[in-house]
């Protein structure tokens, strides 16, 4: 029997999910879970919101569908919240995508189209490896973390949990990016970044 899988989550980010989860047939997506919508999503249920958790059989899986494009927390609470109601979280990745046969995986994480986690890297759970993203050699990306579109990790690049690393930057080898940190959209990082701080332009600098 084929696994079963809900969204949690139903905008767009969620529409790239559902394409990568029916592409690579890891599961068959039976309805998506968010307060804000009704009717479908791609043809996919909207199920309810966050009660219907409580209503689904435990193990089911799931992927968080939610985006994040600075702010990584509600991601975490809605990962977490699954994780409380017995729900077993399901790492997606695209078909297009080439993840490295030494890399690791953690559960829940997203690999979109056309991304790249080379040999020794590692993804931590409900992280999203977003289009076209590079994770070069022996990269660390600790949960909930979010590589946006087009940004390049070079080796050895240490992101901490619910890091946000935007769309087009670069982060040069041996660099580390702080817990809940954010990489502006095409900044070049060449020094570690401290937690929780904001960083942008080419070299990155903080903004304070």
């Amino acid at each position: 029997m084929a696994r079963r899988c809900v969204i949690l989550g139903g905008g767009g980010h969620a529409r790239v999910v559902l394409e990568a989860l029916r592409a690579s047939k890891a599961a068959i997506a039976i309805g998506i879970v968010d307060p804000a919508l009704k009717g479908a999503v791609e043809g996919l249920k909207v199920l309810g919101g966050d009660e219907v958790l409580k209503t689904l059989p435990k193990g089911t899986l799931f992927v968080v569908g939610l985006g994040a494009v600075r702010d990584n927390q509600p991601r975490r609470v809605l990962f977490e919240k699954a994780l409380a109601r017995g729900l077993k979280p399901l790492s997606v990745v695209h078909p297009s995508a080439l993840v490295s046969p030494s890399a690791v995986l953690e559960s829940g994480c997203v690999i979109l189209p056309r991304a790249v986690v080379n040999a020794g890297a590692r993804v931590g759970a409900n992280a999203i490896i977003n289009t076209g993203a590079i994770v070069e050699h022996d990269c660390v990306v600790l949960a909930h973390a979010h590589v946006a579109t087009g940004a390049i990790l070079c080796g050895r690049v240490r992101v901490e949990a619910l890091a946000h690393i935007g769309a087009g930057a670069v982060v040069r080898q041996g660099v580390t990016v702080g817990a809940a940190a954010v990489v502006g959209a095409g900044a070049v990082v060449v020094k570690d970044v401290a937690a929780a701080s904001l960083v942008v332009g080419a070299p990155a600098r903080p903004v304070v």
